[in-house]
């Protein structure tokens, strides 16, 4: 059999679908959509102007997360800008250490990708909450938001919540991601001084 046949089979197998999806498995599992709760999810929080007003008190108040039913873990949540001109934003969840916040490491999560919204890491993986199979939430027993400050962040613009109003918005390279991601940890730490001194660490997968 000729090398142009075994190029033929080769591609011919890795297109057939097979019961475990071959080399084409999705490293996400698979999940029915659900229909959207109805009543008034509020607004969505955009915390630059308060940043750059130097409202930081209010800021953070707006950006605190209400309890989930049953659960008592605080939180941050919001949009930061990170271009004004095409109003792009990247939106992030915050979790203090639930023992002494004021000295534990913060670590940032990138989900990679790029393009993989960092909310798997939280819900699935390491984050203080999980989703069950019927959609209801309960704690994880071992979170790393135990002894560590999670930051999480949809990375970059047009990943998960994250979004723009401009085409000319998105990340074409390397260095808009960097850029983009840079001007929102700046901005982080703005509304949370109390943190900047900690350990940093970016990390992810």
């Amino acid at each position: 059999m000729d090398g142009a046949m075994w190029k033929v089979i080769v591609l011919l197998v890795l297109l057939l679908p097979s019961p475990c999806d071959g080399l084409f498995r999705s490293l996400y599992r698979s999940a029915q959509a659900s229909m959207p709760l109805k009543g008034d999810t509020g607004q969505p929080i955009f915390l630059t102007p308060y940043i750059k007003a130097g409202q930081i008190t209010k800021g953070k108040e707006l950006s605190l997360v209400s309890p989930l039913p049953g659960l008592s873990m605080k939180s941050y949540a919001g949009y930061i800008t990170v271009n004004e001109s095409y109003n792009s934003n990247l939106f992030f969840w915050f979790f203090p250490a639930q023992i002494q916040p004021e000295d534990a490491p913060v670590v940032l999560w990138l989900q990679g990708g790029p393009g993989g919204s960092s909310m798997f890491g939280l819900f699935v993986e390491h984050g203080p909450y999980v989703i069950t199979s019927n959609l209801t939430i309960r704690t994880r027993d071992f979170p790393w938001t135990t002894t560590l400050s999670m930051l999480y962040i949809d990375n970059p613009v047009g990943t998960g919540f994250s979004f723009t109003e401009d085409d000319h918005g998105y990340a074409v390279n390397e260095d808009d991601v960097a850029r983009d991601l840079y001007s929102a940890l700046v901005q982080f730490f703005q509304l949370f001084p109390e943190y900047k001194d900690n350990d940093f660490y970016a990390t992810g997968e």
